[in-house]
């Protein structure tokens, strides 16, 4: 049951934001012991598009979507489809290609196998075509010693994870979340890796940020640098092009209401179950949330903790992220401001929506707030 004096305080949190022109439109829910207690919206769904958010508007929500994923692929562990431990190619033979042949599937999912450079240009027709991205990956050559170093997969992730599970299970990640996660949560509609035709009308539209010329971080590193080659600048993929948001990007193209990631990191949350419904057993826990890198990423310029497809909480150089003071936290940021996790030891499912793009990768700004008021008011923010 909704918490009327929490969720109130959250919205009224959310107006505040809007007033100060920190955020256009938002959605946050949140799951404690398996019960919901926050559920609310506000503002716009887009910079031309003044019709209020409602519960079940949809926002592209960037790298959110790999911690769906990653559920995807922990799901299948748990029935004994996946090993984390096995080598990619055990499943996906031509992965093997051009040293790649012991990395490990746990080390995939970690960012730690040298595959995030994307191809230059990055065409929409090149991220529209789900085999052109496994090819490039089976036929990539690892930028370092895979399991030596780790180095954000922003684009590839995709076609990572998405391999993995296909060629494990036999069936496409689309339908493995469809079948495996929104359906058995009563939450499908609401949950879409690449939207199909007849949800556009409730489509949020992403009111993205204009460069920052040339003081703005990105443009004092070198053009080079692994975070281009991961995100490259002159990208042609508008992530508001209906071609885009309807191709198959499990790392950076889901689209979602906050109340389905939500009640699926609700279960996570809560030992692996909600309503009755049950996800992973409660002895898979405890994989989603070990520790399998905290090294400063090659892609990012920043230590980062992180699991098996999941980024972790925890206090990096002596302060948390929008996730949490506790290291068992496990869920994803997307760029731009969302987020959505679970914090077990708190039984807490957080997920926050928007469409006001903040210069962020780690849900700094409004997100942190939302999550700080909701961890400060239950008492669990230390």
């Amino acid at each position: 049951m909704v918490d009327s004096a929490l969720n109130a305080k959250v919205h009224a949190l959310l107006l505040d934001q809007i007033a100060r022109g920190t955020q256009l439109g938002t959605q946050v829910c949140v799951y404690r012991n398996g019960s919901v207690l926050v559920d609310t919206c506000a503002g716009e769904m887009g910079p031309a598009d003044p019709r209020p958010v409602q519960a079940d508007t949809l926002f592209s929500s960037f790298s959110t979507t790999k911690g769906v994923a990653a559920t995807a692929l922990h799901i299948l562990a748990d029935r004994g489809v996946i090993d984390y431990g096995a080598p990619v190619a055990k499943y996906w033979p031509a992965f093997a290609q051009n040293g790649k042949g012991a990395i490990t599937v746990a080390q995939a999912m970690s960012h730690q196998a040298g595959l995030h450079a994307v191809p230059r240009p990055l065409t929409v027709d090149f991220v529209a075509d789900w085999e052109a991205g496994l090819r490039w990956i089976e036929e990539g050559v690892p930028a370092w010693e895979p399991g030596t170093a780790t180095g954000y997969h922003a684009l590839t992730y995709a076609w990572v994870v998405g391999g993995i599970i296909q060629h494990a299970s036999g069936r496409h990640i689309k339908e493995v979340v469809e079948t495996e996660i929104a359906r058995p949560l009563k939450v499908s509609g609401e949950m879409y890796i690449g939207i199909p035709d007849g949800v556009e009308p409730r489509l949020a539209t992403l009111l993205t940020q204009t460069p920052g010329g040339r003081s703005s971080p990105a443009m004092q590193i070198p053009a080079d640098h692994d975070f281009f080659k991961a995100m490259p600048p002159d990208s042609e993929v508008n992530y508001n092009d209906m071609r885009v948001r309807k191709a198959c990007l499990p790392s950076a193209n889901g689209h979602f209401t906050a109340r389905a990631l939500a009640r699926m990191y609700g279960a996570l949350a809560n030992g692996g179950e909600v309503d009755g419904t049950r996800l992973v057993s409660p002895g898979r826990i405890p994989e989603m949330y070990r520790l399998q890198t905290a090294q400063a990423d090659r892609v990012i310029m920043m230590p980062i903790r992180k699991g098996i497809g999941f980024f972790l909480g925890g206090k990096i150089n002596g302060a948390h992220g929008a996730q949490g003071p506790r290291e068992s936290a496990f869920g994803h940021p997307g760029a731009g401001g969302s987020i959505a996790f679970a914090d077990p030891e708190a039984g807490l499912g957080v997920a926050v929506t928007i469409n006001k793009m903040q210069t962020t990768l780690q849900a700094e700004g409004p997100t942190f707030e939302i999550c700080e008021l909701v961890r400060n008011e239950l008492g669990v923010n230390a």
